[in-house]
């Protein structure tokens, strides 16, 4: 896949994003015959930021940063045109059922369909330390990242049932001591919060604000203010669960989203405004992962491809 200075007139399929779920879809489309463009700020997504991978079929553990650069190639061994470095800040709707997309950088785009794989990106805590160690203990997503704190001290940072989750999911998977830190009680179901309370792995810190993280190649701790006193918390993992901010600002008002800011979609990927599909973390779908996100890119692609034969 090779960045593209010029375009063509007209693609059959804009694909907003290059995380796991549009390289697929950028893949899915161009084995179609597509005409296909994905438009990105880059290429990527949150993927980027994992040190080690384990869970994706077919491949032996890998960086991130290794595995998109996997899908890279992969789709570079198809016409698809790229334009990365570009955001995209407007989709409008035009009289012959196509869509003009526009970005901040200047492009143009005019597709008869438009994936949108935007993804999520974590709300951070915007401390001294996360930046710096994110990959390296610091992680966004308990899911991905439980199993390899076996053994291991963690904190687990939220004010709500994911956070909840986290710790719980933690402990299952053998990370103990847990540290549940916020700063007010944690919100959620009673039946949860009662797991919480009778597993002895799980500390809960309430009333701490989170000051920093330390270490040099790897956490070593955690750095809370309660009241007026400072708390050492030695970890070897911080989990951010603080929620999440969607990038589909663009297609605000045009495709339908729930209360979480996701974009509500049907079994094939389509949203409620024919023509547009969405795939990945950006959607209502349950399961934010690399894998899932993969399958929902190729799906979107299909639906897509068979929409516009029936046209």
């Amino acid at each position: 896949m090779q960045q593209i200075s010029s375009l063509k007139p007209r693609y059959d399929v804009a694909i907003v994003g290059a995380g796991p779920a549009g390289l697929t879809a950028a893949m899915y489309a161009a084995r179609q015959g597509l005409n296909t463009a994905v438009i990105a700020g880059s290429i990527g997504g949150q993927i980027l930021w994992a040190r080690e991978v384990e869970n994706f079929i077919g491949w032996q553990p890998l960086s991130g940063a290794e595995l998109i650069e996997r899908f890279r190639e992969h789709v570079g061994r198809f016409d698809v045109d790229c334009f990365e470095g570009h955001l995209v800040n407007a989709l409008v709707p035009v009289a012959d059922s196509s869509f003009e997309l526009y970005s901040r950088e200047g492009l143009t785009v005019l597709a008869d369909t438009v994936i949108i794989a935007t993804g999520k990106a974590p709300t951070r805590l915007a401390i001294p330390g996360e930046a710096e160690l994110i990959g390296k203990g610091v992680s966004y997503c308990a899911t991905c990242d439980a199993a390899f704190f076996v053994g291991k001290p963690v904190a687990v940072i939220g004010p709500g049932e994911s956070a909840a989750d986290a710790a719980l999911q933690l402990t299952a998977l053998g990370a103990s001591p847990v540290t549940l830190v916020n700063r007010v009680a944690v919100q959620a179901p009673e039946a949860v919060l009662a797991r919480i309370e009778a597993d002895t792995t799980i500390r809960t810190l309430i009333g701490a604000k989170p000051l920093r993280i330390e270490g040099e190649d790897r956490v070593e701790a955690l750095v809370v203010q309660i009241g007026d006193a400072e708390e050492r918390v030695a970890v070897d993992g911080v989990f951010v669960e603080m929620g999440s901010i969607t990038a589909d600002e663009f297609a605000m008002g045009l495709v339908e989203i729930n209360d979480r800011g996701e974009i509500v979609i049907d079994k094939a990927g389509a949203t409620n405004t024919p023509g547009i599909y969405a795939a990945g973390d950006v959607t209502d779908e349950f399961g934010k992962q690399v894998i899932t996100a993969a399958g929902q890119g190729a799906r979107a692609a299909m639906a897509a491809a068979r929409d516009l034969k029936r046209r």
